[in-house]
C-alpha cells in the first residue's frame, strides 16, 4: 500500500496512526517531491478533485480522504475503527 501525503497535514498523520495502529504497512510518498507529484497524477484521473491523503490499495484502488478512506479500509476489513 502507499500513502501519498504532504507536510504538515493533519489528515496524512492521522491516517498514519491508524495503519500503523492496525498493523498494516504502507509506504508514504510526501507530495512535496516532484518525482511522486509525477508518479501520482497519471494514477489520479477520472478521480473528482481527490484530497490528501490519497491511500493506494495493492489491488490499484486509489481512495483518497474525501472518497471514504476509512470507509473503504472498514469495508475490506483492515481497520477496527
Amino acid at each position: 500500500m502507499i500513502l501519498y501525503t504532504k507536510p504538515d497535514c493533519e489528515k496524512c498523520e492521522d491516517i498514519k496512526k491508524v495503519l500503523e495502529s492496525n498493523g498494516i504497512a504502507f509506504l508514504a510518498k510526501d507530495t512535496k517531491d516532484p518525482a511522486v507529484i509525477k508518479e501520482l497524477r497519471p494514477k489520479l484521473s477520472g478521480l473528482n478533485n481527490p484530497i490528501l491523503p490519497i491511500l493506494e490499495f495493492d489491488d490499484g484502488t486509489i481512495v483518497s480522504n474525501n472518497m471514504g478512506l476509512y470507509k473503504t479500509l472498514r469495508e475490506k476489513g483492515m481497520v477496527r475503527k
